[in-house]
C-alpha cells in the first residue's frame, strides 16, 4: 500500500497558531495546506475537495467540536491525523490514541512546530519503507497492520515463518519484521535466526511479539537476533510507535551512512569504488550465465569552457543535470557512476547492439537539446557529451572500460557530441 504526501488539511481555530503552522509548513515542506477553523468548515472541505488529503493536523478542541469530534470525522475519511492539544492527562491521552491518530502534540511546547514538521517528514519517508507482519492470527495481523498503515508504511503480511522468508526473498528491501513467537511450521526464534543469516541488525530490524506471559521470551527473542520485543496484550499504542520508529531510525541511519560511502556527493550517482566493487561481481555473473554486458564512457564536451565562462557553481549544476539525465535515460538495472570531474561510466546488462545504440544516441541528443537553468532559472547554459561504448568479449571489467575509453577518444577526435560504438571504425556522421 503506497501513499503520496502532497496535500495537508490544517484544522485550527487559533489565528495565531494557525498562521504560524501554515506558513512554516509551506516554507519547510513545500506542500499545499488547506486551513479550516471549525468542524463545519472541515465537513464542507472534505465533501467538496477533488483530491484527497494525505495528512491532517487537527485541533482536538474546537468551538463546535469540543471532544475531538473532528478527529473522528477525518478518520472516517481514511486520513492520517496528528492532533494538537493544549494540555494532556491520562484520560485525554487515552481518548486521543483510541481515535487511531499518528501522534499528538502539545500546543504550548515551543518546539511543537518543529516536531510537526519532523513527524510529517518521517511519515513521508515511511511511504517508501516496507514492514512485514508475521503472525498466524488474522486478528493480530490486522491489528498491527492497521497501526502501521496509520503511519503510512507499506505493509506486507505472512501467516508463518516459511511464508515470511518467501516474502523476504521477493522483497529484499523490507526494513522491519514484526513476528509472533508461537506459529506453525516455524516459530519466531527460528525465523529470527534464518533472517540473521542474510541480514545484519543494521540492515533489517526485527520486533518479536507474543501473547505469552513468559518474560524470559524477550531475552530469548533478542538472543536469537531480534532488535526489540513487545507483549501483545500489554503494550500501549504510543509505545508501539516509539519502538517501531526507533528500529526504523537505526536501519535508516545505517543506510544513509552506507549510501554516503558509495555515492558521489555532488550527483548522487555511485562513486568509482562502488562501481568497481559491484561492477566486477555483476560482470562475472553475466559471463558465467552467458549474458551481455555493455560499458559506456561519457564525457561532457569542452567542460573547462563552461567553468571559465559561467563559473564553477554553474559547472556543478551542469554536472548534476547531466548526471540526472544519464540516470533517467539508462536502464534501471544499470550501474551508473561518476568517474571524476565531468566523466561518467555506465555498465548495462542484457542490452543488444541496437538497444545500446538507441539508448546512448538518445542520451546524446537529449543532453544537446536540454537547456540547463541557473540563477534560479533566470539564465541557461547548454552542453553536449561524447560517448564511447564497448561490449563483450572482454576478459575483465577493466578491459571493457579501457575499450570504451578508446572509443570515447575516437568520439572526441571525430568532432564530439556523438557516440562511437564497439563496431564503429570511424565516428558516424553528425
Amino acid at each position: 500500500m503506497e501513499h503520496n504526501i502532497n496535500k495537508i488539511l490544517l484544522v485550527e481555530d487559533s489565528r495565531t497558531f494557525g498562521n504560524l503552522m501554515q506558513n512554516r509548513l509551506k516554507k519547510k515542506l513545500k506542500l499545499e495546506v488547506v486551513w479550516t477553523t471549525s468542524l463545519k468548515e472541515t465537513v464542507a472541505i472534505l465533501s467538496s475537495t477533488l483530491s484527497p488529503f494525505s495528512i491532517a493536523l487537527l485541533d482536538y478542541t474546537l468551538p463546535d467540536a469540543p471532544n475531538g469530534e473532528v478527529v473522528d470525522l477525518v478518520a472516517d475519511h481514511g486520513i492520517t491525523s496528528i492532533v494538537f492539544t493544549g494540555n494532556v492527562n491520562t484520560k485525554i491521552r487515552e481518548q486521543i490514541w483510541s481515535k487511531k491518530v499518528a501522534d499528538y502534540i502539545l500546543k504550548n511546547d515551543p518546539n511543537s512546530v518543529d516536531y510537526v514538521i519532523s513527524t510529517i517528514q518521517r511519515l513521508t519517508r515511511n511511504t517508501h519503507d516496507k514492514v512485514l507482519v508475521v503472525d498466524d492470527s488474522a486478528l493480530f495481523r490486522k491489528h498491527f497492520s492497521d497501526l502501521l498503515y496509520i503511519h503510512q508504511f507499506n505493509v506486507l503480511t505472512a501467516v508463518d515463518g516459511e511464508n515470511a522468508l518467501t516474502l523476504l526473498q521477493r522483497h529484499p528491501d523490507i526494513k522491519l519484521i514484526i513476528t509472533d513467537y508461537n506459529m506453525p511450521k516455524m516459530d519466531g526464534y527460528t525465523l529470527c535466526q534464518k533472517v540473521r543469516e542474510q541480514y545484519k541488525k543494521e540492515e533489517l530490524s526485527i520486533i518479536g511479539v507474543s501473547a505469552s506471559n513468559d518474560y524470559q521470551m524477550a531475552a530469548n527473542f533478542i538472543k536469537n537476533g531480534a532488535s526489540d520485543f513487545l507483549m501483545k496484550d500489554a503494550f500501549f499504542v504510543e509505545e508501539f510507535y516509539c519502538r517501531v520508529n526507533q528500529c526504523m531510525d537505526n536501519v535508516t541511519l545505517f543506510h544513509e551512512i552506507r549510501e554516503a560511502a558509495v555515492k558521489d556527493f555532488l550527483t548522487g550517482l555511485y562513486n568509482r569504488r562502488f562501481f568497481f566493487e559491484s561492477g566486477t561481481r555483476r560482470f562475472s555473473e553475466a559471463l558465467s550465465k552467458g549474458g551481455s554486458v555493455v560499458c559506456a564512457m561519457l564525457d561532457i564536451d569542452f567542460f573547462k569552457k563552461v567553468n571559465d565562462t559561467y563559473g564553477h557553481d554553474v559547472g556543478d549544476i551542469v554536472i548534476q543535470q547531466v548526471a540526472a539525465t544519464i540516470k533517467t535515460l539508462t536502464p534501471e538495472s544499470a550501474i551508473v557512476a561518476r568517474f571524476g570531474g565531468e566523466e561518467f561510466c555506465v555498465l548495462a546488462f542484457d542490452m543488444d547492439e541496437n538497444q545500446a545504440r538507441e539508448c546512448f544516441w538518445t542520451l546524446c541528443r537529449t543532453i544537446e537539446a536540454k537547456a540547463i537553468g541557473y540563477n534560479d532559472g533566470k539564465d541557461f547554459a547548454s552542453v553536449t557529451i561524447s560517448t564511447g561504448v564497448s561490449t563483450l568479449p572482454a576478459k575483465s571489467l577493466a578491459k571493457l572500460i579501457e575499450e570504451a575509453d578508446q572509443r570515447l577518444y575516437l568520439a572526441k577526435n571525430g568532432g564530439r557530441n556523438q557516440v562511437v560504438m564497439w563496431n564503429d571504425t570511424i565516428p558516424p556522421p553528425q
